[in-house]
């Protein structure tokens, strides 16, 4: 009977030892046929006919994701992520875990985090946009041309070396800050350095947020600096939910100071177990004055749920940049049929 209560005891223990420690093991794999053509000046320079593309959506990926519980309210949190191509069986990149590797705490206090992450245009990006981070979005699309000529070369995306911190939400209201170190100083340059701030506002059917950054490279050079500002905005009508955004940016270099400014629009319309997504966006750029190019894009997604973790999706988009000069629009019209299973 002794033996038969230390066994259930042991076994309770370890129980609640288990229930305060958690590592989950997680993915999301997206699978399509679709086709991808450029033209520049009305003249096909790439159409490489049908194409089987692993996240033309959304990025195929899995990762490792846990917490564990320290006491008083406190837990210590952890993430990796990578990403593949279900097409080819490959890395999507040569890194271990490219599309994250963090670990931190989470309390009363919010969330400190330490590690490669996503920076604070990056989310604000994906935040206010009504097709997320997505291959189709029409707003990933018109606002890389401030990445383009006289940008930084490194406008959005996740950072390495990055501190985040993250407040609790505030009757609906929170704030975030990050930087991140260059980790590159020398005897004739100072150090890089990426930060940022963002305040977001959600409660009820609506949404708002405001965001900065700053990247500084560590030298003089082609690309120095660059400062972005992001405003977002969303409203749930029931039948429809609104998306807003606005874009500024600025990048200083060697060949001047270049300006960028555009905006997006877009819709998700639900119709039960299916929805249609729209967009539009454009985007202007200029340095010392003199356009340098402008961008549109314009964006359809068709989604069905097959289950809570499975859709289909039919998507659509189009694309124009304008550079300055005659005859050298490129336009690039995607289209694809994609399932995507999340695990």
């Amino acid at each position: 009977m002794k033996k038969t209560l230390v066994a259930i005891a042991a076994l309770a223990a370890f129980g609640a030892a288990s229930a305060q420690s958690s590592v989950t093991l997680y993915g999301r794999i997206d699978a399509s046929i679709g086709n991808q053509k450029t033209t520049t000046g009305g003249v096909t320079v790439a159409d490489p006919g049908a194409l089987i593309s692993s996240g033309a959506h959304t990025g195929s990926r899995w990762g490792l994701k846990g917490s564990e519980d320290l006491g008083g309210g406190l837990k210590a949190i952890f993430q990796l992520e990578q990403g593949f191509n279900i097409d080819d069986g490959t890395a999507s990149s040569a890194r271990q875990f490219h599309r994250g590797a963090w670990v931190g705490l989470d309390g009363g206090f919010g969330s400190l985090k330490v590690g490669r992450q996503y920076d604070i245009t990056h989310t604000m990006y994906g935040k206010y946009d009504p097709f997320g981070y997505s291959g189709f979005s029409a707003m990933g699309y018109s606002f890389n041309v401030g990445c383009g000529t006289g940008g930084s070369g490194n406008c959005v995306g996740r950072q390495d070396n990055t501190v985040m911190y993250t407040s609790p939400s505030m009757g609906g209201f929170s704030i975030a800050a990050m930087w991140a170190p260059g980790e590159d100083k020398t005897a004739a340059a100072s150090a890089g350095k990426v930060y940022g701030f963002m305040a977001n506002y959600s409660n009820g059917p609506i949404a708002a947020g405001l965001g900065w950054q700053s990247n500084k490279a560590n030298a003089v050079g082609a690309n120095q600096a660059r400062t972005d500002t992001n405003f977002g905005a969303s409203y749930d009508f029931g039948m429809a939910k609104a998306y807003l955004q606005l874009e500024n940016g600025k990048n200083k270099n060697t060949v001047g100071t270049g300006k960028d400014s555009g905006y997006g629009l877009g819709v998700v319309v639900p119709f039960g177990a299916a929805s249609l997504t729209a967009g539009y966006a454009a985007e202007k750029q200029k340095v010392a004055g003199t356009k340098v190019s402008d961008a549109k894009a314009f964006s359809l997604l068709g989604k069905y749920d097959l289950s809570k973790r499975t859709y289909v999706y039919a998507a659509y988009r189009r694309g124009e940049t304008d550079p300055a000069g005659a005859n050298n629009t490129t336009k690039v019209t995607k289209y694809g049929l994609g399932l995507v299973h999340n695990f």
